[in-house]
């Protein structure tokens, strides 16, 4: 059980990696676009994840780790926000490149304020809590930014989103401890809502929201800007 967490993020890559490689969608074609994105999401969250763990708004549970750790975040959580952002953009390269019907476009732009509102409602409702204050206001910003920026695909990059949600309920279940004695990673309700969905605290909803959305962001810009200068 000490490599627990490890296992979930190798079981959130495994498939998304090998398939990268399929003669259809070629995604490792398109990997520098995804590092890039990658490592600007990881700019703008691991430096609060760093400090959540510090203040104790959230920790990990060492039974279910290999060991090492790096400012305050053990190995497998460094392997996070890798493997998890990785599983996500596969999934929207994918549907991108095999011309899936964007259903959503018509209504992108509500989708957009949907997600604006309920970052509102959770400010409000749990202001003053650390996690759910900054997640709130960030997916807000956030959010505002991508409507100005208005990158492509927007109607896909929310449907990919709807889709993720089923393998993101299994794995952060795992994490959470659905399906074991004791939580992988653990939450001071004192910091959040104190609301879970399955043992899934709602906040977490926001926070992948926020993590993909910064890597479909950044990967569309990037792809754009490369486009225009070849």
């Amino acid at each position: 059980m000490d490599s627990l967490y490890l296992w979930v993020n190798l079981g959130a890559i495994f498939f998304p990696f090998i398939l990268s490689f399929n003669k259809l969608g070629h995604f490792y074609r398109r990997w520098k676009y995804l590092f890039i994105s990658i490592a600007v999401m990881c700019v703008c969250i691991i430096s609060w994840d760093v400090l959540f763990a510090v203040l104790g708004v959230w920790g990990f549970n060492e039974q279910y780790l290999l060991g090492p750790t790096f400012l305050h975040l053990p190995l497998e959580e460094w392997l996070f926000f890798f493997c998890i952002p990785y599983a996500f953009m596969f999934l929207y390269d994918q549907l991108v490149i095999l011309k899936v019907k964007n259903l959503l476009k018509p209504i992108e732009k509500y989708l957009d304020y949907f997600f604006v509102a309920l970052a509102s409602v959770y400010l409000i409702a749990g202001f003053g809590n650390i996690y759910t204050t900054t997640v709130s206001v960030l997916v807000i910003i956030f959010t505002l930014i991508m409507i100005k920026l208005n990158p492509p695909d927007r109607g896909i990059f929310y449907l990919s989103y709807v889709i993720i949600l089923i393998p993101f309920c299994i794995l952060n279940g795992i994490l959470t401890g659905y399906f074991t004695p004791e939580p992988i990673v653990w939450y001071n309700n004192a910091e959040n809502l104190g609301i879970r969905f399955l043992t899934i605290p709602i906040e977490d909803y926001l926070y992948y929201f926020l993590m993909y959305g910064i890597c479909y962001v950044v990967y569309e810009r990037v792809k754009i800007g490369r486009s225009l200068s070849s």
